[in-house]
């Protein structure tokens, strides 16, 4: 019994490690380095039956020490290497590529002034010298109630008033005056809306006046229903004439009579 409860342990736990599929990685695949500067790589996932060696592949330019800690030498590229080594055989190498150059002397921005409202944003870019220098710029503000900046350099307004946003490298730093003022003041163009609700008004006048056009239209049209009561004087010599034509015939019976 207890010789089968040894062997069953050891894959057990590879199993489980199998199962959850952590595979050993670099905190980093590539890094940036200031000349004279360092930078500590660390390795993830480790089993606690493996060890990691790091190695560089130019010396002279990044050199690594057994802890993963990296020493920017001269200006150049390099690849450190992390060799991990399990019942001493290696299992897998992770690398990451070092690139060191000389460290900015001068640093200049997009704008030197802002104008924001609350809650506006901005975005502040930089321009390094010597080109080719790897040294990233630190960015911060001076009173972040008024104005944020991330650490790629976009400003936020957060409250009124003034602050300084600093563009900070190792040999001096760049300002840019930021005046942050109420967000109210950004709502005051509204008034295009009136100028539709003052020709909706003329509309409506045109309207009512082609509304009051119609019953002159109509009244001339009931003008000639007078006219039919015209033939109603016909009648009138209609009846005339039959007295008329009765006239002579009685004037001819008293002639014959007479006779």
């Amino acid at each position: 019994m207890v010789l089968i409860l040894f062997i069953t342990l050891p894959m057990f736990e590879q199993t489980a490690y199998a199962g959850n599929a952590l595979e050993a990685k670099l905190n980093v695949s590539s890094a940036e380095i200031v000349k004279g500067k360092s930078f500590s790589l660390r390795v993830y996932n480790l089993k606690s039956n493996q060890v990691v060696y790091f190695n560089s592949s130019r010396p002279g330019v990044a050199s690594v020490d057994s802890n993963g800690v990296i020493l920017a030498k001269d200006n150049g590229n390099a690849t450190i290497s992390a060799r991990i080594f399990e019942s001493g055989k290696i299992v897998t190498t992770l690398a990451c590529s070092v690139k060191v150059g000389p460290p900015a002397q001068a640093v200049l921005i997009s704008s030197y002034n802002l104008d924001l409202k609350v809650g506006d944003q901005a975005r502040l870019s930089h321009l390094l010298f010597p080109i080719n220098t790897v040294e990233t710029p630190v960015y911060t503000s001076n009173d972040e109630s008024v104005a944020s900046v991330s650490p790629g350099g976009r400003v936020i307004g957060e409250g009124v008033g003034q602050t300084s946003i600093f563009c900070i490298i190792s040999k001096g730093y760049a300002t840019c005056e930021v005046t942050v003022h109420p967000a109210e003041e950004a709502q005051v163009e509204p008034e295009a809306p009136q100028t539709e609700t003052i020709a909706s008004a003329s509309e409506q006048s045109d309207e009512q006046q082609t509304v009051t056009e119609e019953p002159v239209e109509e009244v001339k049209a009931e003008t000639p229903a007078v006219l039919p009561e015209a033939p109603e004087q016909t009648d009138a010599p209609e009846t005339v004439s039959e007295a008329e034509v009765q006239e002579p015939v009685q004037d001819a019976t008293v002639e014959a009579d007479q006779q």
